[in-house]
């Protein structure tokens, strides 16, 4: 698998095994509950020092920045959050706090593939044209001006090579990553392709 991402360039499950893989030991690691959860899954390479926490909720994506929030908030260390655009949108107003509260240490990683790429891996894809309305559903949103609406430090990652720098700082912040819903359904499908075939070579 390995081989498979780094052949590519910045994917979405490159994003999770790369994060889980930089984050410092004893540091807090809450997921998304749709794609993020299952490239960390598929993706992320063992290792000890990270706790991970995951919510489910009644539509998969509800309160989850409200909870990376609270995670952090009662976590002894640093604070990391991965998750998708639809899902940050969903609870953009947690980044909102009251002058007077505590302010976690967390920095939200999110990935921005402009919809619900998990659809994307389905079979309803094939439906084209009434998928994108119903099922991709593109919101065009800037997530810049969503940091900069609540004054949340925010950083664009394009390249997989920006990914330790942007992760630095303190306090909540943003750190966006553009992926392409397309090339990741391929991209899981390679994958799961080189999954069956070392199975088989043991078998």
């Amino acid at each position: 698998i390995d081989e498979v991402l780094d052949a590519g360039g910045l994917s979405e499950p490159r994003l999770a095994r790369d994060l889980a893989d930089q984050l410092p030991n004893g540091a807090l690691l809450f997921s998304g509950s749709s794609m993020p959860i299952r490239d960390l899954d598929q993706a992320m390479r063992p290792r000890r020092g990270l706790r991970i926490l995951s919510n489910r909720g009644a539509a998969g994506i509800d309160g989850v920045v409200s909870s990376a929030m609270g995670a952090a908030l009662a976590h002894n260390g640093p604070s990391y959050a991965l998750m998708g655009d639809l899902t940050f949108l969903h609870d953009q107003n947690g980044l909102i706090l009251g002058p007077r509260e505590p302010r976690p240490d967390l920095c939200l990683v999110v990935v921005n593939n402009d919809g619900g790429g998990i659809f994307s891996l389905l079979p309803q894809a094939a439906l084209r044209d009434p998928f994108e309305r119903v099922f991709g559903t593109s919101h065009g949103v800037d997530l810049s001006h969503v940091a900069a609406a609540t004054g949340t430090p925010y950083t664009f990652v394009g390249e997989a090579e920006q990914l330790p720098k942007a992760l630095r700082g303190e306090g909540v912040r943003i750190v966006e990553v553009h992926t392409d819903r397309e090339p990741n359904a391929v991209l899981h499908a390679v994958m799961r392709d080189a999954a069956h075939t070392a199975i088989r070579g043991v078998l």
